[in-house]
């Protein structure tokens, strides 16, 4: 298993960039990137344990956001294996798969992670340390630019694998989910599918994913317009298959990653210079 760097409760367990910048009423939220996991959680991890379908370097490819264009954008330090802030925190089951749970038992191939159940001061622990600041941050970002410019735009980034089960997503370069025009407008879907076409990615309209529990919660808000934007691993790390496998750097295919972030650098200023101009 890869070695990760360990954390402590209550340390930085996110990273917020320009959060003071009230120019764009816009936020990003990268929740899915980080890779820190807990001593507690190592130490009951099988041998074997593969914490795979990370949302492998979209805080690298994204960082233009912050770095270039000034956006406010919150990414999130830890493995969603540790918690996932992407799930509500009453996920909490006898199921063992990833998607009903806001801590997996399971990795998202269904192979067993620990060696011991974990008990349920550990479960708390996990959501209370890891989970709530999350989402306190994240909720006073979008408090923030609401009492600003009265309405917010969330856009949550991530990316996904290929899955077979699904034929028509094998060129499929991106998926759109706004749980079908309910979180955010038809019109605000509909400009983002435009310009990625433009510039000749193909896009799916939330099939598979229809957003998660960032953008189906904060997007109840008649104030805040949420959507998710998936891309493909292979558009950008490297025209290859990924299985139940961990990742590092040597992977990505460095045309295609820098050819794709170029391109997502024009798709992105379009985006916020649409959001900017309904001010």
């Amino acid at each position: 298993m890869k070695e990760f760097q360990f954390i402590l409760p209550n340390s930085m367990n996110y990273t917020i960039y320009n959060a003071e910048n009230d120019d764009y009423p816009i936020v990003f939220s990268l929740p899915h990137s980080g890779v820190d996991i807990s001593e507690n959680m190592r130490k009951n991890l099988r041998e074997d344990a593969i914490l795979s379908n990370t949302d492998w370097f979209l805080r690298e490819l994204y960082s233009f956001l912050h770095d270039e264009m000034d956006q406010t954008l919150i990414e999130n330090n830890l493995n969603r294996y540790l918690v996932d802030p992407n799930r509500s925190p009453q996920a909490i089951g006898d199921e063992n798969s990833y998607v009903d749970n806001v801590i997996y038992k399971e990795n998202t191939f269904g192979n067993p992670l620990y060696r011991d159940k974990l008990s349920k001061d550990e479960i708390n622990s996990r959501i209370n340390d890891y989970y709530y600041p999350y989402h306190q941050a994240l909720e006073k970002l979008l408090k923030d630019k609401i009492d600003k410019f009265g309405k917010v735009f969330l856009i949550d980034l991530h990316s996904f694998a290929l899955y077979p089960k699904y034929e028509e997503l094998d060129t499929c370069d991106f998926v759109l989910g706004n749980d079908s025009d309910k979180t955010s407008s038809k019109d605000f879907r509909l400009m983002i599918t435009s310009i990625l076409e433009d510039s000749s990615f193909s896009v799916s309209d939330n099939f598979p994913f229809s957003g998660g529990y960032i953008t189906k919660h904060y997007g109840l808000d008649h104030n805040v317009e949420s959507l998710q934007i998936e891309i493909r691993y292979s558009t950008y790390i490297g025209n290859r298959e990924f299985g139940d496998e961990e990742l590092d750097s040597s992977i990505i295919d460095k045309d295609t990653f820098e050819e794709t972030r170029d391109k997502l650098k024009i798709i992105f200023a379009k985006i916020i210079n649409f959001i900017n101009n309904l001010k």
